[in-house]
């Protein structure tokens, strides 16, 4: 994955699905866990209709961005900057 500078308009930002819709893709302050899911689940529907889906995963993973992103939330980012490594490490 390469890095690009820090957030500037991408090209793809422009055809993504969830422009107006913030409010879905970062938690409020004292989100709980049920209103969270219920939250990421409409989030994930506008994702995966998305076109620039895998764009904004991409960007996301790169630039450790927070919310909900390319269909994945933190943790699920997390999880895949780890499997990265441990491929990376497995490959060397």
């Amino acid at each position: 994955m390469r890095l690009l500078p820090r957030w500037t308009q991408q090209e793809w930002m422009g055809d993504a699905s969830c422009k107006g819709q913030t409010e879905h893709f970062f938690a409020p302050h004292g989100e709980q866990a049920d209103a969270r899911e219920v939250r990421e689940a409409i989030a994930r529907t506008i994702c995966m209709s998305c076109p620039a889906l895998l764009p904004c995963r991409e960007y996301a993973r790169c630039h450790r961005e927070q919310g909900y992103w390319g269909a994945e939330n933190d943790d699920q980012r997390l999880d895949a900057r780890r499997s990265h490594s441990l491929r990376s490490v497995r490959a060397s």
